[in-house]
């Protein structure tokens, strides 16, 4: 099974610092002066995503994973001020795609040795704050996406992915990238892996 095709993948190309730039300079943070230009410029999830989106006819499962793609390759300098005020640390942002889309930001709180998670729907994106910094962060969020509109399909395994054997058939629950990678998730047997695309032959 090869990856699946995204229609959107021309956001890939797009270096970190042009990245960073030809947003801020579309936010209108910029007065053309650079001695004026400010440090960070705070926009909404709905707005970043309709400016990802330009030029795209399809706002779907592709162009969701272009979104999270894009995010990872500028992700020193994109924060979420909820985060930064709860005080999370090994922050995920991950978009799912389930018939809708939501938001799951996860992370870890130390100060009560907890681990905290958050949710929005699609709808309230226009809510949901984005800080985009021209400083680089430290510590990076990563972005990922899960998608189960593949949910139910059937496939064999390339490769051995254990517990399951080479040959095994599974049943896929979902399509998942984090940072730069993909993967299905898959079951048989009653047991859960994850598998490269390369290793599965869709039935």
């Amino acid at each position: 099974m090869n990856e699946p095709d995204d229609d959107t993948k021309g956001n890939e190309g797009r270096g970190t610092p042009a990245l960073v730039g030809s947003l801020l300079s579309l936010l209108g943070s910029t007065s053309g002066d650079a001695s004026h230009e400010r440090p960070h410029e705070t926009t909404t999830l709905a707005r970043l995503i309709l400016h990802l989106g330009e030029g795209v006819d399809r706002f779907d499962e592709g162009f969701a994973r272009t979104v999270a793609r894009t995010l990872q390759g500028a992700a020193a300098h994109v924060r979420l001020p909820f985060v930064e005020r709860t005080g999370l640390e090994d922050v995920v942002a991950t978009l799912y795609m389930d018939r809708e889309l939501r938001l799951v930001v996860t992370g870890n709180h130390a100060p009560s040795y907890g681990a905290i998670s958050a949710r929005w729907d699609e709808q309230y994106f226009p809510f949901v704050e984005v800080e985009l910094s021209r400083e680089p962060d430290a510590a990076p969020y990563t972005f990922a996406t899960l998608d189960f509109s593949v949910r139910g399909k059937k496939a064999v395994l390339r490769a051995a992915a254990p517990p399951l054997p080479a040959g095994q058939t599974v049943t896929l629950r979902a399509l998942a990238t984090i940072g730069d990678g993909i993967e299905y998730r898959v079951v048989g047997m009653g047991q859960e892996v994850s598998v490269a695309p390369e290793d599965l032959d869709l039935i």
